[in-house]
């Protein structure tokens, strides 16, 4: 299976309203906006997303609306990743009957050190329970240590294993070797708040799943890159999106209140209320200060 998936991803924030409940009418929002400023697919129910705060009926909840939204103007990955791989399964199974284009899994997060026995059955269930190309999540530090010899096996197996997202501590080692066992067989995304995003596209990444709330930045940087404009994507992504970024990193406890809190002053949602377990709430210094950057680089 050959998919043709590139470029910017957002992965939606779940938004819900001040008493914690999902709030639809802002998802929708999020997912007209990311797709006016240009995102090239969208990302629905995984990390950024806070996906394990949710059951299993809002989330495939969130599928619909985000499928039915999108309404096929850009391809939707649906983020089936539980902690049990029957309950992947099933989310695989929703998503396929919803209509999205693809899924996509991290590898069994409770217990890593069991669920390091089972992880290529893990994904071998999943891309054996749909006909949707699945994106393999690597995310050092939340789930088990995965290596790229583990990810060649299973699309040697799997012809609709397709993709990998690479994060975490060694992303750039990692996109290397995969590069270097599988040539072009996986379709390679980063990740981290697309932090290394230069970088990792000039070693032959496709694209990035960032945040959803700084999309229009990034895919300025991204379309100078593949227009062969390095230097001016090092410009925008420098001046409109790190100031931006190092204001997430001095709050990296709280960096869901933050992606929440920039889509709120951005207009695009109505609260940045975030269910528990969370970090710390913003202050009210902290949510001015954050107003100022965006001010300040025009993203008001």
């Amino acid at each position: 299976m050959r998919i043709d998936w590139k470029g910017i991803a957002p992965a939606l924030s779940t938004p819900t309203d001040d008493s914690g409940l999902l709030d639809k009418e802002s998802l929708c929002s999020e997912v007209r906006w990311n797709i006016d400023v240009g995102a090239h697919m969208l990302a629905v129910s995984i990390m950024a997303g806070e996906f394990h705060k949710f059951t299993d009926a809002e989330r495939v909840e969130t599928f619909e609306i985000t499928v039915d939204e999108a309404n096929g103007q850009v391809p939707v990955l649906a983020g089936v990743s539980h902690s049990g791989t029957e309950v992947a399964v099933y989310l695989a199974k929703q998503a396929e009957k919803i209509g999205a284009d693809g899924i996509i899994a991290l590898p069994p997060y409770f217990n890593p050190e069991r669920a390091s026995y089972t992880l290529y059955e893990h994904y071998a269930r999943i891309a054996e329970s749909t006909d949707l190309p699945l994106m393999i999540q690597d995310c050092e530090g939340v789930g088990p240590h995965m290596e790229p010899e583990l990810w060649k096996k299973l699309a040697e197996d799997f012809s609709n294993i397709v993709s990998v997202k690479l994060e975490g501590p060694g992303t750039y080692e990692k996109v290397l070797e995969t590069k270097r066992l599988l040539g072009d067989e996986l379709v390679i995304f980063g990740g981290m708040a697309a932090r290394d995003m230069m970088r990792e596209l000039r070693a032959g990444v496709r694209g990035n799943i960032p945040d959803a709330c700084l999309t229009d930045v990034l895919v300025q940087v991204y379309q100078q890159f593949v227009a062969g404009n390095s230097i001016e994507g090092e410009e925008i992504y420098n001046t409109k999106y790190m100031p931006w970024l190092n204001f997430l990193g001095a709050h990296r406890l709280s960096n869901v209140e933050v992606e929440k809190e920039t889509l709120r002053l951005r207009g695009v949602i109505k609260s940045s209320q975030t269910r528990i377990p969370r970090g710390p709430l913003l202050t009210d210094e902290e949510k001015a200060e954050l107003k100022q950057i965006l001010d300040n680089t025009g993203l008001m």
